[in-house]
């Protein structure tokens, strides 16, 4: 079964997602990486849709869905992620957000108490110091060096950005198909779209101390995973978000790098079946 692209408008703003609505199975959303789309999940997209009611959205200024000045910070994004949920009639999905997918869900499930029934998310600084390469941490911390990626454009400074990317999140699979990767690019090479997904990176400095505060009221099961080789985001602040979470496991995805979804999906998939039948059977 192959992940037919669609769109829909929410909120003014048109919206790429993918959808396999099972009435009766278990709600499922997963949300695009950084500077990637929803093609990231291709690999599962047959077996999720085997077994869950199925949404996949590029979150606004991200994929192919429109860029937004108003869904440029981590709480931004965490009140668009609230639209997404009611325009789909999900109404306790299970989530699937790593990178930042998981900053912002922890501002949404904060704020909104049950709104998901479990989470899957990591790859990501979210609370506490924030460790990684100095790339990383420069372009959350540095004006300038968001900048240096701005100044040439959206064709070029966008190409460049999604090459290094590429470059330090694949270590097992080196790099994603060509068709992925054609569609990664379009979205990072589009300047406003490009110029927000700096802003949300930029957005940490306020958002990660404000989360660092609220992170111990979250209740939701929430399964923190990491690549095993991923340098460019430091494992450390994985670890340290499973252990500020009151109901979480931490995991390990081997071989992988910051992409680990993508990099090795297999055991990554493993693990989301097993957090989501866990958190299923809890109910029961």
């Amino acid at each position: 079964m192959i992940m037919n692209l669609e769109y829909t408008t929410i909120d003014g703003r048109k919206i790429r997602y993918a959808a396999s609505r099972r009435a009766a199975s278990p709600q499922l959303l997963l949300v695009n990486p950084h500077p990637q789309s929803i093609l990231t999940y291709t690999d599962w997209w047959e077996r999720l849709c085997g077994r869950f009611d199925v949404v996949a959205v590029d979150l606004p200024n991200h994929g192919g869905s429109d860029a937004d000045d108003t869904a440029v910070t981590v709480s931004g994004q965490a009140a668009f992620l609230l639209k997404i949920v009611d325009h789909f009639d999900l109404k306790q999905p299970h989530y699937v957000g790593p990178d930042i997918g998981t900053p912002l869900s922890l501002r949404f499930m904060a704020d909104n108490p049950g709104r998901l029934r479990s989470a899957v998310i990591g790859d990501a600084a979210a609370v506490g110091k924030i460790e990684g390469e100095l790339l990383f941490r420069l372009n959350i911390s540095s004006r300038l060096a968001r900048f240096s990626t701005l100044m040439w454009g959206g064709a070029i400074g966008g190409r460049i950005y999604t090459g290094v990317a590429n470059g330090v999140g694949f270590k097992r699979t080196k790099s994603p198909n060509k068709e992925r990767l054609a569609d990664y690019l379009q979205s990072s090479t589009d300047l406003t779209k490009l110029r927000n997904q700096m802003g949300f990176l930029a957005s940490y400095t306020e958002e990660v101390p404000a989360l660092t505060k609220v992170v111990g009221t979250i209740k939701t099961p929430v399964l923190v995973l990491h690549g095993e080789h991923d340098t460019f985001v430091g494992i450390g602040n994985s670890r340290r978000l499973a252990d500020a979470l009151p109901n979480s496991e931490f995991g390990i995805i081997p071989e992988a790098g910051h992409y680990s979804w993508e990099d090795n999906p297999e055991p990554y998939l493993a693990h989301v079946l097993r957090w989501i039948d866990k958190a299923e059977a809890s109910d029961e």
